[in-house]
């Protein structure tokens, strides 16, 4: 087996990542380096380390923390937990429960809770599919009701309706507040080129597809999940199976965080097929992170939501 091809395990991990520092150091070199302005003044210059800080001078004189507008800014964690926890995301197949984390870091379970939910955050700020189809391309629509969500006040548990697109091996998908036409037909034309084949089951809120320019193909589910034509949902049907799988691993998935998981869900699944780069990608890039971009990105998963 030749070198770029190994596996990443964990003795490659902390011969990476040894310690805080090497973390720390790797962070700054994504973020600024020598590639990346100023953020003050907006100028590639020199950086100094200010002792054993986690900031750096630049050469202009301003001082920049490295973790501020990550995921990471002000927690208690280590840097290498940060790191760790990274990579236990990226080579688990089913999800990882908060449990998990905490027994592997030996941390709180409040800190495991929050650790698990910012790295999905993280992960919901990763590149996605936006636009599919094309004249000579299929897309496969369908939406799926998912019981996977607890009440708090004791009550039965709610549950929401997941709408999906699929298309080349990709998908994207978001939560929706019902299965109306006015829901579905906005999103699909939002996300769909025109004269795209675009194949559905008979729900009714998929009629009208037709009258916005695309080739719409309906699946009756109760014979087949195809039509003996070559047209299949089996694309899409392959991503529920593997949205039901990972939030069974889950158990309880509170409504709020729902977006999360199906974030992290859609991340993993669109790269199922390089999951060796998973972890390069997590710690290779750190989008700005606030309060308000986190409702940005909840928007993004939650389309029940209003922008």
């Amino acid at each position: 087996m030749s070198e770029s091809t190994k596996p990443f395990g964990i003795l490659q991990f902390f011969e990476r990542f040894p310690d805080e520092e090497a973390c720390l150091q790797h962070i700054f070199k994504v973020r600024f380096g020598n590639h990346s302005p100023c953020p003050i003044c907006g100028i590639v210059g020199k950086w100094t380390r200010i002792g054993c800080t986690k900031k750096w001078r630049h050469s202009c004189g301003k001082h920049v923390s490295v973790l501020k507008g990550t995921v990471m800014y002000r927690s208690n964690l280590s840097l290498l937990a940060w790191f760790y926890a990274f990579f236990i995301f990226s080579n688990s197949s089913i999800g990882v429960p908060s449990g998990f984390i905490r027994r592997q870091l030996g941390i709180g379970p409040k800190s495991a809770y929050r650790l698990c939910r910012m790295i999905r955050v993280h992960m919901a700020s990763m590149a996605r599919p936006g636009i599919f189809g094309g004249p000579k391309n299929a897309v496969q629509v369908d939406e799926v009701l998912l019981r996977y969500i607890t009440n708090p006040g004791g009550g039965a548990n709610d549950a929401v309706i997941l709408l999906g697109l699929a298309s080349e091996g990709k998908v994207l998908s978001a939560i929706i507040p019902d299965r109306r036409a006015a829901t579905l037909i906005p999103r699909i034309t939002a996300h769909v080129v025109p004269g795209t084949t675009v194949i559905t089951d008979m729900l009714l809120g998929y009629g009208t597809l037709a009258q916005f320019g695309y080739d719409h193909v309906q699946i009756d589910h109760s014979v087949a999940f195809h039509d003996f034509r070559g047209n299949t949902t089996n694309g899409i049907e392959a991503y529920w199976s593997t949205v039901r799988r990972m939030l069974r691993s889950a158990r309880q998935v509170s409504r709020t965080q729902m977006w999360t998981y199906i974030a992290e869900i859609e991340f993993k699944y669109n790269r199922r097929h390089h999951k060796s780069k998973i972890f390069e990608e997590l710690i290779s890039q750190f989008p700005l992170y606030t309060d308000e971009v986190e409702r940005d990105l909840k928007c993004r998963f939650d389309w029940s939501l209003p922008r």
